[in-house]
């Protein structure tokens, strides 16, 4: 065999390269940069304020619906305390459940208003 072929030499170093940094060219680009973030700021406020809104008036909402559930319910209670207030329905239960039985015309005292005993302060 023969003698091996030498490699070139190379003069060149595998390094990136520097470049200096353009005073000019950086100071645009912060100009730019501030710039947009001065324009997007409004937008920025006007996009919170709106969230804001819907928010108060999703909870204005839940709270109306409410409410109204409230109501209704109070309403079915109002009726349901008045069916179990009503007079027939007080004697009905009281011979249901307590087992009480209608007194005879004999043992039935009258009383007038002016003969009750006065109320006692507690």
């Amino acid at each position: 065999m023969g003698p091996l072929a030498s490699e070139p030499v190379r003069r060149w170093r595998n390094h990136s390269i520097h470049r200096e940094v353009d005073k000019r060219h950086a100071r645009w680009v912060w100009t730019v940069a501030l710039g947009l973030a001065i324009a997007v700021i409004p937008f920025v406020v006007y996009l919170l304020q709106t969230m804001s809104y819907v928010q108060a008036s999703y909870a204005i909402e839940n709270l109306r619906a409410s409410e109204a559930r409230l109501a209704e319910h109070e309403r079915r209670l109002r009726i349901e305390k008045a069916a179990l207030e009503s007079l027939p329905a007080v004697e009905a239960r009281a011979v249901r459940d307590l087992e009480l039985e209608h007194p005879t015309p004999s043992r039935v005292v009258v009383v007038a208003p002016g003969e009750l005993p006065a109320a006692r302060p507690r």
